[in-house]
């Protein structure tokens, strides 16, 4: 199905930001409301376990080692993830790269030529961790998967983004009960405008739509992301974390736990949205079999990775 595309990383990326700000802001100005949160996303274990993280906050540590997390977006039937990212972050200078992967990636598994979106299918986060190692050279240590529906609630919690649209977009298509119409021009955009802009791809007239495909898909979503942290990332959130915790408990896995993240926390809450550095994963779309594949171009990616990481 192509339909549910890549709208959840900006989600998780706000969270994230959110969750390590708040906390900071919270301590360090002698807040102490904040509700008990689980050791992990989705556990019932709440006991708390917040005053545990914030007194550990005055002596957390500043990890030297870079960490990577690897972000998922599962489509509508949650059987493959049709947003693939990784987020490589160095805590000793606060300093966040994030690294797009196309999601018809042409890979090889268990023999066969494959979009390494299905991969999700086969082998869940462990099996897509282990291509995006291959891909990019980068161990993955975290992971985070996340449900689309989520992505809306979250906008429309956090009260909208304003964003410069650079040009009409119309498509629609009735067997996804896809229906994308936004004007070019600076606006608000809430929960489900947001979701059509990052979903769209191309318009319903032959040549409209992004001449790069996929890839100017991924541009428009980085480029929205980094609005939503500018706008987003203050203390003014701070009275929607309640409800910002519940979606993030209701659509996301991951296998970070809050008594890990308080070892980045520090770190991660002086980062930068104007300073986070947004690269794509080098290839060219192909007709391969029938099908469409992105090539990526292995000399490239390896240079890409050399110079950055």
């Amino acid at each position: 199905m192509k339909g549910i595309k890549s709208i959840f990383v900006v989600s998780i990326i706000l969270l994230l930001a959110l969750f390590a700000n708040g906390l900071c802001i919270q301590y360090f100005s002698g807040g102490n409301n904040l509700r008990a949160m689980p050791d992990a996303i989705g556990s019932d274990n709440t006991n708390g376990l917040a005053k545990r993280l914030l007194g550990n906050l005055e002596s957390s540590i500043t990890e030297e080692n870079p960490v990577n997390l690897m972000v998922l977006g599962l489509d509508g039937d949650k059987t493959r993830c049709d947003v693939i990212m990784l987020l490589h972050f160095v805590p000793s200078s606060s300093h966040l790269s994030i690294v797009s992967i196309a999601r018809d990636t042409r890979v090889i598994s268990d023999g066969v030529y494959e979009r390494i979106n299905a991969l999700y299918s086969k082998g869940a986060e462990k099996r897509v961790a282990s291509k995006l190692t291959e891909i990019t050279g980068l161990p993955v240590h975290y992971y985070i998967t996340v449900d689309f529906k989520g992505f809306r609630k979250i906008i429309d919690t956090l009260g909208g983004v304003e964003f410069y649209v650079p040009f009409n977009m119309n498509y629609d298509d009735p067997t996804q009960s896809l229906n994308i119409h936004l004007r070019k021009g600076l606006q608000m955009l809430d929960g489900k405008k947001a979701e059509q802009l990052v979903r769209y791809r191309k318009g319903n007239a032959k040549g409209q739509g992004y001449t790069e495909g996929d890839i100017g898909r991924i541009k428009m979503q980085q480029d929205f992301m980094k609005a939503l942290l500018e706008q987003k990332l203050n203390i003014s959130t701070l009275p929607k974390a309640d409800e910002i915790f519940d979606i993030l408990k209701q659509y996301v896995k991951t296998n970070i736990k809050i008594t890990d993240a308080a070892h980045y926390i520090k770190s991660a809450a002086k980062v930068r949205s104007d300073e986070i550095q947004t690269l794509t994963i080098p290839g060219s779309s192909h007709l391969i079999e029938g099908k469409w594949y992105f090539i990526y171009d292995r000399e490239k990616t390896a240079e890409l990775m050399e110079a950055h990481f």
